[in-house]
């Protein structure tokens, strides 16, 4: 389990959620509940950076129908949670959290690339103290495009993205890259 000090890195970098949203039950296990109701109390969840990121909401499950678009990508028979999403529309997928709890292995879906990576040491606790706070998921982290956009006007709907330059339906932009992707 990681520090208050590491967690801290988090809050520094990105600050707390604008707006703010009840926190996910990600885990079975109580003592796991308990870790992460701790890091919840200082890194918070919704919307981030501008609403750029979208970290740690309860309702993000629900987009783990999401996942079985990607089915050529994921490994069958694993246990995976929908735990955050950016504007462009790439996925954190915790993995076996019943298991494995906040060491639950996470997933970075790229539909843009087509791509599911995984990262040896990133799980649920490392993501919040080192590898967002440090950018080291600049797939994910990245928001110059989407900064760009805001600056020119643009808004996109909580549950719209941005597609190339213009705005998309999260469920049709990942219907329509999953079937590219398979082509």
């Amino acid at each position: 389990m990681s520090s208050d000090s590491e967690i801290s890195l988090f809050t520094h970098h990105f600050g707390r959620p604008e707006p703010a949203v009840p926190p996910g039950d990600f885990f079975a296990d109580k003592f796991d509940k308990s870790l992460w109701r701790m890091m919840y109390d200082e890194v918070g969840a919704g919307w981030y950076q501008d609403r750029f990121l979208y970290l740690f909401g309860a309702e993000l499950p629900q987009l783990n129908p999401l996942l079985e678009l990607w089915t050529g990508l994921l490994e069958p028979g694993v246990e995976r949670v929908v735990i955050g999403r950016n504007a462009y529309g790439a996925l954190l997928v915790a993995e076996r959290t019943t298991e494995e709890g906040t060491d639950a292995p996470i997933g970075l879906l790229d539909p843009a690339a087509g791509t599911y990576t995984k990262h040896e040491g990133l799980d649920f606790a490392t993501l919040i103290t080192d590898w967002l706070p440090e950018h080291r998921l600049p797939a994910f982290v990245d928001a110059a495009a989407y900064a760009a956009f805001r600056q020119s006007g643009g808004q996109l709907q909580p549950q719209q993205v941005l597609a190339g330059s213009a705005p998309e339906d999260l469920l049709a932009y990942h219907q329509r890259m999953a079937a590219q992707h398979r082509a």
